[in-house]
């Protein structure tokens, strides 16, 4: 029990360092853009930087009740990481294909990787918790 509160709280620390990285990419992506691609990438970096909010506190507040909000966090982790693949490896409308590999880049896929693979070390042990209060058993 108490390893999977440490768990949940450190997915919730990279929930929230993973959308202070993406304020900061957007604030970075602002000052350079120039045409409507920067700024749509610019409005992309904002959006996913707000969604990982909200998803930390709901981490945060929901504990072990739900397992929602541990599958939605990886989905949407998961997906930004694919998203960043194809925009490096496929010709994407209005932006293209994007060369640049920054630190920035790494570092926020680090953590999406890390908020992943946490959340789906979580969902069993959540389970596991849920059917023992359910059955009344403790640790």
């Amino acid at each position: 029990m108490a390893r999977t509160k440490s768990l949940i709280i450190i997915v919730a620390l990279l929930m929230f360092v993973n959308t202070a990285t993406y304020f900061y990419a957007a604030y970075e992506e602002a000052q350079e853009a120039t045409d409507s691609g920067g700024h749509l990438q610019t409005l992309f970096f904002v959006v996913s930087g707000i969604m990982f909010f909200p998803l930390g506190i709901w981490i945060l507040k929901n504990r072990i009740h739900s397992r929602g909000p541990y599958v939605l966090s990886t989905i949407v982790s998961v997906s930004l990481i694919l998203l960043y693949i194809a925009s490096r490896t496929v010709n994407l409308p209005v932006v293209g294909i994007q060369e640049d590999v920054g630190i920035l880049d790494i570092f926020s896929k680090v953590i999406q990787g890390s908020v992943a693979s946490l959340c789906l070390i979580l969902l069993p042990h959540i389970k596991k918790e849920q059917d023992m209060i359910l059955s009344g058993k403790q640790e």
